[in-house]
């Protein structure tokens, strides 16, 4: 069974806000006692993972059809989006162990690191640069 372009991409969003719920419930246990709000977080996560899922779609389906101002219009938007969540986390933090801060600031900059070798990685399998886009 082969999945369309836009089923692909369903897909990828619905992984990406399932990967949100994890890191609510992650959020929930771990910082809710250093003041966020899991719940705001949850909306927060939740609500940017949507349209950075479908950013982060194209950058890949635009990489791959070599449509060059597509992916940087649509990486700005995945760039703003990733990073909402974190932006909240850190807005609010009432004081917290500075091991606890690296670890954060660690874990976001690794995630960070991963999803731009993912991107890359998938543009240099692509054999065909006349990919066709729906």
């Amino acid at each position: 069974m082969s999945l369309s372009t836009t089923e692909k991409e369903r897909l990828w969003v619905a992984l990406v806000v399932l990967y949100g719920v994890g890191k609510s419930v992650v959020v929930w246990h771990t910082l809710s006692k250093y003041g966020v709000n899991a719940l705001l977080y949850f909306i927060f996560d939740v609500g940017a993972a949507i349209p950075y899922g479908i950013a982060t779609a194209r950058v890949v389906i635009y990489g791959l059809a070599r449509d060059w101002p597509r992916v940087r219009m649509w990486g700005a938007i995945a760039l703003v989006t990733h990073f909402i969540p974190d932006i909240y986390i850190f807005a609010v933090l009432d004081e917290t162990p500075p091991l606890l801060m690296d670890g954060l600031l660690l874990i976001v900059v690794l995630f960070t690191i991963v999803a731009i070798i993912g991107v890359l990685r998938q543009f240099q399998r692509q054999k065909s640069p006349n990919l066709k886009v729906e």
